[in-house]
């Protein structure tokens, strides 16, 4: 909240006297041509010459476009005035104090508190705010941006005690909002608005950081057992349910077997050798391998009973 004349305020009001004494110059040169020669006359003349000047220029005030200027008559305030330009009445008028419209920043400094489950912590903020009324900035507190960054810091402490670490640490967004609601309540008063406050950092002892290192790991240790788990049960029930459907229908696991020997052909670096098998429990064989040696067998029993029934007829 300034209280002092800009630079170019004041250059006005001295452009402005200059101009007003030359035209006084001016005018005494007429009025001496006129004839005018009395000494008091001339006293006079001086004087308003030199007090008008001052009067005019001191009336002057400039305000930026992001400025208010409050305005004292009598030490009663009767308004505030800008942007541009606007006059007072020196002597009766005083314009004390220019308050700025601009949304301000102000970096709170790291706060240090314990949070609702005892563990020390400390948050560093930014808070946002601007001035939505600027009669009560400066008629309800002395100086709202040192009243504002006090309650931003008292309040952040408060806040920190309110939540848990857990909270602290994936919550950051909810606590600004905190943070902003609180102060925002506190400050409205004064003409104050907080749009937003911005969690930067949440900052914890290096030996809690390794126990909370530990225990997100062992969380994800956790999960990824547990998804193991879940896979190999899922992977037991469908080989069980492959297993019922092979048992149901002996030609679908000709079939896939017929499919797995192809795979294995596909890579070129494995050797299939074909054994027969004798027993229907061994993998069955898509070239008809399985049951070879009964079947050499019936045809060796056959041949052995041809030739039997053969030599009688001989004999006769």
């Amino acid at each position: 909240m300034g209280q002092t004349v800009t630079s170019y305020e004041f250059g006005v009001q001295l452009l402005v006297w200059l101009l007003l004494i030359l035209l006084f110059l001016v005018v005494g040169f007429f009025f001496y041509q006129l004839g005018m020669t009395s000494a008091s006359a001339w006293v006079i003349y001086c004087f308003i010459a030199l007090v008008v000047p001052i009067f005019v220029a001191a009336s002057i005030r400039i305000a930026a476009e992001w400025e208010r200027v409050a305005v004292l008559r009598l030490g009663k305030f009767i308004g505030m005035r800008g942007p541009g330009l606007f006059f007072i009445v020196p002597i009766l008028e005083t314009t004390p104090a220019r308050v700025d419209l601009r949304v301000r920043t102000y970096d709170v400094p790291r706060q240090r508190s314990l949070s609702k489950d005892n563990v020390p912590v400390t948050v560093d903020a930014v808070v946002y705010f601007f001035v939505r009324n600027p009669s009560a900035a400066v008629l309800k507190v002395q100086n709202y941006e040192k009243a504002t960054q006090l309650g931003a810091q008292s309040i952040l402490r408060d806040m920190i005690g309110k939540f848990t670490l857990d909270q602290l640490l994936g919550e950051r967004e909810r606590l600004a909002q905190e943070i902003q609601r609180a102060l925002d309540a506190m400050t409205d008063e004064w003409g104050i608005k907080v749009p937003m406050v911005e969690v930067r950092e949440v900052i914890v002892d290096p030996q809690l950081e390794v126990a909370i290192a530990r225990e997100a790991a062992a969380e994800r240790e956790k999960r990824a057992r547990v998804r193991l788990a879940e896979a190999e049960k899922l992977a037991a029930q469908l080989m069980l349910e492959a297993a019922q459907t092979y048992a149901r229908d002996p030609i679908a696991l000709q079939l896939r077997s017929m499919n797995m020997l192809y795979e294995m052909t596909l890579e070129g670096k494995s050797t299939v050798i074909f054994v027969p098998t004798e027993t229907h429990l061994a993998m069955p064989t898509p070239v008809g391998v399985y049951g070879l040696i009964e079947k050499l067998s019936e045809l060796a029993k056959t041949s052995a009973e041809t030739k039997q029934a053969g030599q009688p007829e001989a004999a006769s």
